[in-house]
């Protein structure tokens, strides 16, 4: 087989002399000075002139030893004497490196990424090492392309590391030689005498390079003797049997007394010990004093020629096979992280399971990423103002499934990609927070990073890292791991990633995280599971900050948790696209044997979902859909459900008949199948079951717990478990609860709910359950501070948590179902009962909210509705809002009403509002589409906003949406253009609309920008317009927008913007002039100033009183980088903590937010600043009264003493219109003041009498609305 590859060649000088099936191992044979492949490597029979061997190639030699491998040889410019220039070392050793990359790259291209393994011959050896030092000073090891990296063997064989026998010969010989051949001497020939300062340095640094990366190096050296002049051919007149002719010259020149003869014979004499045959590389030089080595009795010539049957053969081949075993075997770095990847990331581990059991293929498996610019709280308030932003209530936003815009969505694979940073300049994210609600599906992706990564289906990340480790944080949880005094890596990896009796593979690992250089990606899932680990001086709170502050990481965590520091991005998890569902549900219901899809199913899924707009955000969460999909064929054709609890209620069902067989329940003995019982026997005979999960349900949404542990699930059991029930056999073959790690003992095995709702729709069971019949419920505490219970009645819990953030869907599913066994009424009446919220948008919403999910006639249903639509009405004067509108569970039938009856402003805040909604009713869209034609270019864009995004709507709307792009104000176009653009699919001639308004002369170019980020973001576009965006280019007077480059195919980046020297130079300064340079005239100076002095513990009074003096500097980003500086001070004098108090009314958005920041962190405030503040309640700028507010929340022990008389109704004011933007709501409880808010409960303490304060109110009402009496 080898003899017909040896002219297979590549350009560089790799020749192929052996190959194999499925190689796995390339071995390269580099040969010597003045010789060349394949002599090297040919052996001659002495006696057989026909007979020649080369070792590598023949296949009972080499091949026969090294298995799956390929053996190259590698030329290089090697010749002793040379008509040109002479070859340096460096030359030569690019010659090699070229060669041997060229055919790296050639392999990861075909996917054949294989290690190296080198037979050096001499000053091959030489060349190799220095090779290995340039790729190692080019290159950063990125793969199997770089040689260090795929280098994982050498036998060197009669390397000079320390010269050889060379420096005895004088420079003459060799320079007369060469003169005699017309040519020069090599400077290679340097390296083979006396060791050079070089030669050592960069033997020295191999050896390191060979400690560093763990090479396997094996050096053989010659005992027998090699004649000098053998390489010119005048080693014969050196020659024993030559000094009997030298003798007899000798005796004849002194016989004849000949002069010249004479002369002659002693110049020999002198020579002789010269010339004589020598070791040519002794044992120190070949071994460099220090690599393993062994002898080979032959000359320096034969180093690397062998006979089959020659003994040093054997040697050399036994090595061989040593070492191309280790490789295979690999490092000990090698071996544990070849475990992790196919032992520990198993099949199994990384399996995403549909709800029907079958496996779900990673390619559907979608991630939808958005980058997160501002806390929850904030966007609703944000700087792009409260009119435009959607609801933060929706189920729909609750659940992330709302799309953001398109320039903020992040795909998975480009997480790592280069963008701009919080001060647009260019920065490499490594440090990346993604955050998502619980059920949403982060183990998932952190399943499909693992899964992709090991895969190296996203090249990037395997150029970027060696290793992935998937941490589940609540591991580090086990009560064995915390009582650790030192935790350290070694444990992470004996714990959770390699088997307990591989504690080298560990130590070789750890060694590897520790160092600063790691190319490991740390994916550390569920920090919020770990959050009371994380303060204190305990060996895991201390484990834990390390691996937070790793240089690449990926944390996932639920939204409330405070994220770490010096985080390069943070995203959170969003849901499906509308693309992602339908083709999600196409593969739903295609038979995965044939291939065919059942087109019919396909679209009465597609139009049930079109005509219900609540399940159809909702299906938008991954589990959702499935779930929906499998459970259709269960619906009865004309009984599908309409409401949540329904769809619920039914997917449960479903799952429970599936379970039924799982569980191997029996009915008089016999198992029973799926076929033989209906959906309301399968709930009788897994009643057991479902008893333990409404109390698992309700305990966890009670404790605010999603993972339950075996200490939980045991405590749970003792009130919930019904007698005969294996719990530990049980759960794995319930299809509501997953365990994240199945692999793991039970003791160490954590249970979640598939998705947060189905734990809220079993919580809500079993307070119905304890409704009906009028019992208690029962509440467990769960945590690591002890267990216990008490008990209450549900009416009594409603009144406590009905305003509650964490119940609301809870509370949407209690409706629903109560819905079904006809007491719907009394819940509502018990829920418009006291306490009630004194502000009312909160409790608004709650009504709403649970009318959403009553389908059966309700007496009052008509009169709460029309309290919705004036509440819209109040919302949209008092608050110019109409956060309401934008809910879908807002009625119908109040948004048509005040949409008929309103005035016009309060008409096109309402059609704003309606822009964000996920879905709008038909009747709805009719009422918008009137609008279109409107007089006024508010309304008239208003509606082309509220309708243009909308994938389902009616062609004729459409077309209307289209014609305003002609529209004579530019406004109205621009609307039409952002509307069209926000469609995923549009027909080619609204394409050719879009792309025409690319010539649009608004002046300052909106329109044209506009249309530009239209059609950019789309990844096809049809020839024709694509040539329109084309031709756009000609014009050379316009500046071009960015959006119009990234509109072609060949896209554009623009260049950041640099930052000034200066701001640079300041930042990276570890000392500073105290205040001198904040008085640089330019912002961003004195801004980088301030940045630098913030990272001091101490100021001097002088730099702090300068600091101070900035809180009134005209550029904003001054002023804010002051106020965080001040602001971090644990003291500061009175004087200035007013000043910063100042700052509430700033003209910028990032000053108000740092000056609460800085306040509201504040353990104490002297009551003049807080009485500052207070006054900031009456601001006319609704953003600094909600500043105001935000500090006094934290300040409530204070309150008291503040909230007098105008106050209150100020306060009151300043909570209500806060409230229509925040799950805020203020409530009487045992003549307790309650402000209920998304972080807790806070007790207000004020001295005045009640009756006082609700007359404050009741004066606040009605200066707000003179008709208040209508709205409770």
């Amino acid at each position: 087989m080898a003899a017909d590859t040896s002219q297979q060649t590549n350009s560089a000088g790799l020749v192929l002399m052996h190959d194999s099936t499925n190689a796995d191992i390339d071995i390269i044979a580099i040969h010597g000075l003045d010789t060349k492949s394949p002599n090297t490597w040919t052996w001659k029979d002495p006696n057989d002139a026909t007979k020649q061997i080369n070792w590598l190639q023949n296949a009972e030699m080499l091949p026969s030893v090294v298995g799956r491998a390929r053996i190259f040889t590698c030329d290089w410019p090697a010749d002793m004497f040379q008509k040109s220039i002479p070859s340096t070392l460096e030359e030569s050793a690019q010659f090699l490196l070229h060669s041997i990359t060229l055919r790296l790259e050639q392999n990861r291209k075909a996917g054949e990424d294989r290690p190296l393994f080198f037979i050096a011959s001499c000053l091959g050896g030489i060349i190799l090492i220095k090779a290995l030092e340039i790729d190692r000073h080019n290159g950063d090891d990125i793969g199997l392309s770089s040689l260090t990296a795929a280098t994982r063997g050498i036998v060197f064989l009669a390397t000079p590391f320390q010269g050889t026998a060379f420096k005895d010969m004088p420079d003459l010989t060799v320079k007369v030689w060469a003169a005699f051949k017309d040519q020069t001497a090599t400077a290679l020939i340097e390296y083979t005498k006396e060791p050079t300062p070089e030669l050592d340095e960069l033997v020295r640094r191999f050896i390191r390079l060979q400690q560093e990366k763990d090479y396997h190096v094996f050096a053989f050296w010659e005992a027998h003797e090699t004649s000098l002049l053998s390489k010119i051919y005048l080693g014969w007149l050196f020659s024993k049997r030559a000094s009997q002719a030298w003798y007899a010259v000798f005796c004849l020149s002194v016989a004849r007394f000949s002069p010249w003869l004479l002369v002659l014979c002693l110049l020999w004499r002198l020579a002789f010990p010269l010339y004589q045959p020598k070791q040519l590389v002794n044992k120190s030089s070949a071994t460099a004093k220090i690599l393993d080595e062994q002898r080979l009795d032959r000359c320096h010539v034969l180093m690397n020629k062998f006979g089959d049957r020659c003994n040093d053969y054997h040697h050399v081949a036994r090595k061989v096979k040593q070492i191309v075993e280790k490789i295979r075997k690999g490092t000990p770095l090698e071996q544990a992280d070849k475990l992790i990847r196919e032992k520990h990331y198993t099949t199994d581990r990384l399996k995403i399971e549909r709800l029907s059991g079958r496996p779900l293929a990673m390619d559907q498996c979608y991630i939808n990423l958005a980058i997160v610019e501002q806390s929850d709280q904030d966007a609703a308030r944000s700087k792009k103002g409260r009119e435009t932003a959607p609801s933060p209530f929706s189920i729909l936003d609750r659940q992330k499934v709302e799309a953001p815009d398109k320039t903020m969505q992040v795909e998975l694979s480009a997480i790592f990609n280069e963008r701009k940073g919080s001060d647009d300049r260019p920065m490499h994210p490594r440090r990346i927070l993604i955050r998502g609600r619980a059920g949403v599906g982060k183990t998932t992706l952190c399943k499909k990073i693992v899964y992709e990564f090991t895969k190296g289906t996203w090249g990037k990340w395997n150029e970027l890292f060696d290793r992935v480790l998937w941490v589940p944080l609540r591991n580090l949880k086990h009560e064995g791991r915390r009582k650790m005094p030192v935790y350290a890596f070694e444990d992470l990896l004996s714990h959770e990633f390699l088997p307990t009796n591989k504690r080298s593979l560990a130590e070789a690992l750890s060694r590897v995280l520790d160092a600063k250089s790691s190319k490991t990606l740390f994916l550390l899932d569920g920090l919020d599971e770990v959050s009371q680990d994380l303060t204190g001086d305990t060996g895991m709170a201390r484990f834990l900050s390390r691996l937070l502050s790793q240089p690449s990481v990926i944390i996932t965590a639920r939204p409330s948790v405070a994220p770490p520091a010096n985080l390069d991005l943070e995203l959170e998890t969003i849901g499906f696209g509308p693309d992602q569902v339908n083709e999600y549900i196409e593969k739903s219901f295609t038979n995965p044997d044939t291939g065919a899809t059942d087109q019919t199913k396909v679209g009465k899924v597609k139009s049930f979902l079109q005509e219900r707009w609540l399940i159809q955000g909702l299906v938008r969460i991954p589990i959702q859909l499935g779930a929906l999909c499998y459970v259709w064929d269960d619906f009865e054709p004309d009984v599908i459900p309409n409401t949540m609890t329904g769809i619920y209620k039914k997917i449960a069902l479903k799952l429970w008949k599936k379970d039924v067989e799982r569980l191997a329940k029996r009915h008089n003995g016999d198992l029973v199948t799926a076929s033989q019982i209906t959906s309301s026997d399968a709930e009788d005979l897994v009643a057991d079951e479902v008893y333990f999960l409404e109390g698992l349900a309700f305990t966890g949404l009670h404790n605010d717990v999603i993972d339950f542990n075996a200490k939980d699930r045991d405590f749970v059991s003792t009130e919930f478990r019904r007698q005969g029930m294996l719990l530990e056999k049980v759960l794995p073959h319930i299809s509501f609860v997953r365990t994240s790690d199945p692999s793991s003992a039970a003791k160490y095995r954590s249970y979640h709910f598939i998705h947060l709702t189905f734990q809220e729709y079993f919580a809500a069971r079993y307070f119905v359950r304890q409704w009906k019949n009028q019992g208690q419920l029962q509440f467990l505490t769960l945590g690591s501070k002890g267990t216990g219970t008490t008990a209450s009645a549900p009416a009594d819990f409603l009144r406590k948590h009905k305003y509650t953030a964490r119940y609301d869907i809870f509370w949407r599913f209690v409706a629903g179902l109560l819905d079904g066994v006809g007491q719907a009424l009394n819940f509502i009446n018990t829920v418009e009962g006291e306490p009630l919220d004194l502000l009312g948008p909160t409790h608004q919403r709650l009504v709403m909210h649970c009318l959403s999910e009553i389908s059966s006639s309700l007496p009052m249903r008509e009169m709460l509705e029309k309290r919705l639509a004036q509440w819209l009405l109040l919302e949209s004067t008092f608050n110019k809002t109409a956060l309401l509108a934008s809910e879908v569970e807002f009625p119908e039938l109040a948004l048509k009403t005040s949409l008929l009856e309103e005035s016009t402003d309060v008409q096109i805040r309402i059609l704003r509002s309606l822009g964000n909604r996920a879905s709008i009713p038909l009747s709805i869209i009719e009422q918008v589409a009137a609008r279109l034609d409107h007089a006024d270019k508010n309304m008239r864009r208003a509606a082309v906003e509220a309708l243009g995004r909308r994938s389902e709507l009616p062609e004729a709307v459409l077309k209307a949406v289209v014609a305003w792009l002609n529209d004579d104000d530019k406004d109205v176009r621009r609307a039409a253009v952002e509307a069209l653009g926000g469609r995923s699919e549009l027909p080619e001639a609204v394409l050719m609309a879009v792309a025409a308004r690319l010539e649009d002369d608004d002046g300052k170019e909106n329109v044209r920008h506009a249309a530009a980020e239209a059609l950019g973001g789309r990844s096809e576009l049809p020839e024709a317009v694509l040539t329109a965006v084309a031709a756009r280019l000609d014009n050379d007077d316009d500046d071009l927008p960015e959006a119009l480059l990234t509109a072609l195919a060949a896209r554009l980046d623009d260049d950041d913007d640099a930052r000034g020297a200066a701001v640079e130079a300041l930042c990276g300064r570890s000392e500073l002039p105290e205040a001198a340079r904040l008085d640089d005239g330019d912002e961003n100076v004195q801004g980088a100033a301030i940045e630098a002095l913030d990272g001091r513990s101490e100021l001097p009074d002088t730099v702090l009183m300068a600091v101070a003096a900035r809180l009134d500097y005209d550029d904003w980003r001054v002023r804010g980088a002051a106020v965080k500086a001040l602001g971090r001070r644990s003291e500061l004098p009175q004087a200035v903590l007013t000043a910063v108090a100042a700052r509430l009314d700033d003209d910028g958005d990032e000053v108000r937010r740092a000056a609460v920041e800085a306040l509201g962190e504040r353990s104490e405030l002297p009551e003049a600043v807080l009485m500052a503040v207070a006054a900031r309640l009456n601001h006319v700028d609704w953003r600094v009264r909600d500043a105001a507010v935000e500090v006094l929340l934290h300040r409530n022990e204070k309150l008291s003493r503040i909230l007098q008389g105008s106050l209150i109704a100020s306060f009151y004011k300043a909570l209500l219109e806060r409230s229509f933007g925040e799950q805020l709501s203020w409530y009487i409880e045992e003549d307790r003041y309650c402000v209920n808010m998304p972080g807790g409960i806070v007790l207000l303490s004020v001295d005045i009498p009640q009756n006082e304060v609700r007359e404050w109110i009741k004066g606040a009402r009605l200066s707000i609305y003179e008709r208040w009496g209508e709205l409770v």
